[in-house]
């Protein structure tokens, strides 16, 4: 399934901000930050992987 956020599909460079939960399998991905100001967001399942950029942008999606 695709990485949504408000029902769009996520894309890298995409403006998200860096509270916007994203939704993956039709549930809500799960946050930790990481270093440098970065945010990843981990789908339980399917392991797909959204990082956030301390500016918002989607900086990778893997998995």
């Amino acid at each position: 399934m695709p990485t949504t956020s408000y029902g769009a599909e996520l894309f890298i460079g995409d403006d998200t901000g860096r509270d916007d939960i994203p939704v993956c399998c039709d549930d809500d991905m799960t946050a930790k930050d990481t270093d440098g100001g970065y945010r990843d967001y981990t789908c339980g399942a399917c392991g797909v992987v959204v990082t956030i950029a301390p500016s918002g942008l989607v900086f990778d999606i893997t998995g």
